[in-house]
């Protein structure tokens, strides 16, 4: 075989060894948690609009309810604009989040859907959002009000009369015959 046109004889061809035990090594099973973030330096030219989605899981890794999971993105659709120091931030965000109503379990999806998102928030003081550099983290801002939006009993309908009782005790029934209802009797005693 001749010399490749391409070749060069005098500098060396070295290729790197690659470790097999890194390259095959797998990704990490749990992801970096993803944030909201906005650059500040951009804002002071003109207002970011913020369009996508987030994990209910990542918004809110911290949420443990018996009754409500938060397994669905959280979508938004954000205006961010700096009013001195302070972000306003409004727009709209929606999920879907996996429940079990509180009187008979049963399962159900409840639409979270809030359209006038709106939040003043300081960049400065006691309830300062969280700045990085030239970002400030908007996702304790969305957090908090997706959480506030969740229900304290999820019902699975207004009319949900909970579990079916399985049957009245015996003893309820003997006393129910037994017992005759006296606001009835005075009627039934009535002679017109």
């Amino acid at each position: 075989m001749g010399p490749s046109a391409f070749s060069c004889p005098d500098l060396p061809l070295s290729v790197p060894e690659i470790n097999p035990s890194v390259a095959s090594a797998s990704r990490p099973a749990d992801p970096i948690p993803m944030s909201l973030k906005v650059n500040l330096r951009l804002l002071e030219k003109e207002s970011i609009q913020l369009d996508g989605d987030i994990l209910g899981s990542e918004l809110a890794p911290d949420f443990h309810d018996e009754l409500m999971r938060l397994s669905h993105p959280v979508e938004y659709e954000l205006t961010v604009d700096r009013q001195s120091e302070s972000l306003l931030v409004t727009g709209s965000l929606r999920t879907h989040v996996d429940c079990e109503c509180s009187r008979c379990l049963k399962s159900f999806v409840l639409q979270v859907q809030l359209d006038e998102f709106s939040v003043l928030s300081p960049l400065e003081g006691e309830d300062a959002l969280p700045v990085d550099g030239d970002f400030a983290d908007l996702t304790p801002s969305v957090r908090e009000d997706i959480l506030l939006s969740l229900p304290t009993n999820p019902l699975c309908g207004p009319d949900c009369r909970g579990l079916k009782p399985k049957g009245q005790s015996r003893e309820l029934q003997v006393r129910e015959q037994a017992e005759p209802n006296k606001a009835w009797s005075a009627l039934d005693n009535l002679k017109l």
